[in-house]
């Protein structure tokens, strides 16, 4: 071998042993951990990193400062179940068919940031709070533990408001986060605390927050993640890990009408925190002004651990972000049908670009949101072209979005109730089947508070106080359905029965789904002894669910009346199956199989 060729030789074997120590280099460098925090009804200005002033949230702005913060990050829709699937999957609530809380899951299949991290060879484990996202919902997909577990929940100042408090949650994410291997980990922890009813929290904070609870929930939150945190900087996983923190939806607060979410799409219930703390990046600090859509979360994360994009999703990746640099400009799309749910009034939808929001509704709204952030001004009338222009592009959007149907979600009467106290609708009525102009909500907003009122009365026993409200609720939407179901539901305990029954029947005309109406009057109509109609109500109440205990006793009696017992024990037996301690069924099926 010449010298040449020796030298040669030599430069050869020292560039492979160079290249070979910079690939195992590369190969060796553990895979960023994943923790994503969602914060249900957090709404942005009501933190002290967007500007509060009296907020006290110094764990939230210390990350902030550590990461980066989006000023303007957009819920798709003002509710917990379709917008954490939209965050989830990268797809807007037509894309992946999840429109309202308690109704449907999310299509098995369908990738999530769950599905492709725990294919990435991910630790998955979710930590949520609160039944709207119990695992029948789908969102479980993709999360090896899902922690949905209710049992320690306190019953709460709503006899059905069950949720974990945020202690419970962090608790239980600390204990899978322990034992960690050496595999990466994506980490999901959902805290529904800051939900209404607020508490003000007097044991840490003292009287600091007596007129602010709302603020005091966020405070405690704010608590609550700081051990997150601390834990996983004392383990040492904290430097590689990828944070996420973000908003759900927000929460009106008496604006525009509205005490709490779901009904409208103004920035109060669509505007939330986001802010992501991403190691390694040179974003340290960065405000991002442009508006950004919360299907946006799903790419990013992606795209930070080098991980493939999922096809056909609505949402782009915010990694230019990360690094400091500008995004390109996209509007964002919101919509909510709770309108529909509540009231069969109508559904609205919006678009929201870096200057405009457009909300379509019978009275069409136009702001703009660089002059006008508290959307007081609605500038549909004067520009009248812009609003064309904006509802143009709302079409485009709806017609490029790939509609997807998902089937409904069968839940318990419990857990129908638990929906309800959440103030949650659960309805099975399809839109669209409407022959009448649908009434705005905005319009409506003040009679669907009375019907609140009117129920919360009842709820403590005050009928005769309800009733007065629940009549008032009719006389300004004759065809509202649940202010005939209440109704309905008032004059039975006053014991007016054949006053109920016409309120029960046209409320059910108008809501054929109802299965809680229809139990209702068929109930009514067995205290009437009108059997033979008590049994076909009761009949379709179990067709429509057939996880009514109480329904499924008062056709039993229903039946024996009828001469029917071989029905009534099936129907006996049926309810003890569902509640195994419920007596009167008991001694009605020993009763007859003597």
């Amino acid at each position: 071998m010449t010298h040449s060729a020796r030298v040669g030789f030599t430069c050869f074997v020292l560039l492979g042993s160079i290249a070979g120590g910079v690939l195992w280099y590369v190969r060796s460098t553990p895979p960023l951990n994943v923790l994503l925090i969602t914060l249900d009804t957090t709404r942005a200005d009501r933190l002290g990193c967007y500007g509060y002033s009296l907020a006290k949230t110094p764990v939230l702005d210390r990350l902030a400062q550590q990461g980066v913060l989006f000023e303007r990050a957009y819920a798709p829709v003002p509710l917990t179940l379709p917008s954490h699937a939209s965050m989830l999957t990268g797809l807007y609530p037509p894309e992946h068919g999840l429109h309202n809380n308690g109704q449907a899951a999310l299509p098995p299949g369908l990738p999530t940031l769950a599905t492709e991290l725990q294919a990435a060879g991910y630790e998955t484990g979710a930590f949520v709070a609160a039944f709207v996202l119990n695992h029948k919902f789908g969102l479980q997909q993709g999360f090896k533990t899902y922690n949905d577990d209710l049992s320690q929940a306190e019953a709460g100042l709503h006899g059905h408001h069950q949720y974990r408090d945020a202690n419970l949650v962090i608790n239980a994410a600390l204990t899978w986060l322990q034992p960690r291997s050496r595999k990466p980990f994506l980490c999901w922890v959902h805290l529904f605390d800051p939900h209404f009813p607020y508490l003000t929290h007097e044991d840490r904070f003292g009287e600091e927050f007596k007129d602010r609870p709302y603020d005091a929930e966020l405070a405690y939150v704010d608590k609550q993640i700081d051990r997150l945190i601390t834990n996983l900087r004392e383990s040492g996983a904290l430097q590689n890990t990828l944070i996420v923190i973000v908003g759900d939806h927000g929460e009106s607060l008496g604006e525009h009408g509205e005490l709490s979410h779901s009904m409208t799409l103004y920035d109060a219930t669509l505007r939330v925190p986001l802010l992501v703390v991403s190691p390694n990046e040179r974003g340290r600090g960065h405000r991002v002004a442009e508006p950004v859509s919360l299907v946006d979360l799903t790419p990013t994360v992606l795209d930070r651990l080098g991980l493939r994009p999922l096809p056909h999703v609505s949402g782009r990746s915010l990694r230019p972000a990360l690094r400091g640099e500008p995004l390109t400009v996209i509007p964002c799309y919101a919509e909510t049908d709770e309108p529909y749910q509540t009231g069969h009034w109508s559904p609205q939808r919006a678009l929201i670009t870096s200057q405009w929001k457009y909300i379509r509704s019978p009275q069409a709204e136009l702001y703009d949101l660089m002059a006008d952030p508290r959307e007081l001004n609605n500038l549909a009338t004067e520009s009248r072209d812009q609003l064309l222009k904006l509802e143009e592009e709302l079409t485009s959007w709806e017609e490029r979005m790939n509609q997807r149907l998902t089937g409904n979600v069968t839940l318990s009467e419990q857990e129908r109730r638990t929906l309800r106290s959440l103030g949650y609708a659960s309805t099975h009525q399809t839109m669209g089947e409407e022959n009448r102009p649908l009434r705005d909500v905005k319009d409506m907003l003040p009679t669907y508070y009375k019907l609140n009122a009117a129920a919360a009365m009842m709820d403590a026993g005050y009928y005769d106080t309800a009733e007065p409200l629940l009549r008032e609720a009719l006389a300004a939407d004759g065809d509202y359905f649940a202010a005939h179901g209440e109704l309905g539901r008032c004059l039975l305990k006053q014991r007016r029965l054949p006053e109920a029954v016409q309120s029960l029947r046209r409320a059910v005309e108008l809501e054929p789904g109802s299965e809680g109406v229809q139990s209702m009057l068929g109930a009514t109509l067995l205290l009437q002894e009108d059997y033979s109609a008590a049994a076909e109500a009761l009949e379709l109440a179990i067709r429509l669910n057939p996880d009514l205990y109480e329904a499924r006793y008062n056709l039993g009696l229903a039946l024996e009346k009828l001469s029917r017992s071989p029905e009534a024990v099936a129907h006996y037996q049926a309810c003890l199956q569902l509640l195994p301690h419920f007596t009167p069924a008991r001694q009605r099926l020993q009763a007859l199989l003597k």
